[in-house]
């Protein structure tokens, strides 16, 4: 059974699906038009095979990501395809075309407000790189507006969930800012490993979207004393993935 509000001191909240949705198919191919290539590649080397988690991690930096992509659309070039142009294509480029795939969830909005209203301090707690951080920090997205009292992200950590660092990270936060100890800290994540991982570090976390989803656990842990989304019709939230 979820604990009193009186119990919970610290709430965190994933980014991708629970504050913001994105889809990783647009992301290859954003990539693949940017070498006229194959959007399926991209998903393999960038997915499949890791780049992009090497890049949230922090175990390659951004040049090297940029020149890791060209190279692989290199690589898979077709015979008599001139690739010297391929060098043409910028880190920029290539960093915003991964990163243009997000919307915000703007049903979040009104629950982070809400949240807020209560005194409940408040995180972001998310595996992403920097240019999917800038990005989203850079559209004005009204969800994203904070305050809040701390961002948690892989690649400044240079660990993600669900590894032990990034736990530990986030509870000296929450515990720095509001004296919560991890019995005390709530998690919303759209990913069942990283809930589960939360709780072996003695978290309470639940698997949701954003949205009515989001606004339930809330409700069920007595974060919020009463709904708050009203219209189920404006509600925004993204498949898992």
């Amino acid at each position: 059974m979820p604990p009193s509000s009186s119990e919970i001191r610290f709430v965190y909240f994933d980014l991708g699906n629970v504050l913001v949705a994105f889809d990783r198919r647009l992301a290859c191919q954003n990539v693949a038009n940017l070498f006229a290539g194959d959007a399926s590649h991209v998903d393999n080397f960038l997915n499949i095979q890791g780049l992009q988690n090497k890049l949230e991690s922090g175990q390659i930096n951004e040049p090297d990501f940029a020149a890791t992509v060209r190279q692989q659309m290199r690589a898979a070039a077709a015979d008599g395809v001139d690739t010297t142009a391929f060098d043409n294509v910028g880190d920029e480029a290539i960093l915003t075309a991964i990163s243009d795939m997000f919307t915000p969830i703007e049903s979040m909005r009104d629950v982070l407000r809400a949240v807020r209203q209560t005194g409940m301090p408040i995180g972001i707690l998310s595996n992403t790189c920097n240019a999917h951080w800038s990005w989203v920090n850079s559209q004005a997205y009204s969800v994203l507006e904070g305050p809040f009292e701390v961002c948690v992200v892989s690649h400044e950590v240079q660990s993600m969930k669900p590894d032990r660092l990034i736990y530990e990270t986030a509870a000296d936060h929450a515990g720095k800012i509001a004296n919560a100890s991890p019995e005390t800290i709530l998690f919303l994540d759209d990913r069942e490993e990283n809930v589960l991982a939360a709780r072996e570090h003695g978290w309470h976390a639940e698997v949701c979207l954003g949205g009515e989803e989001a606004e339930q656990v809330l409700l069920e842990y007595g974060v919020l004393p009463d709904k708050v989304l009203r219209n189920e019709n404006s509600l925004e939230a993204a498949p898992r993935s």
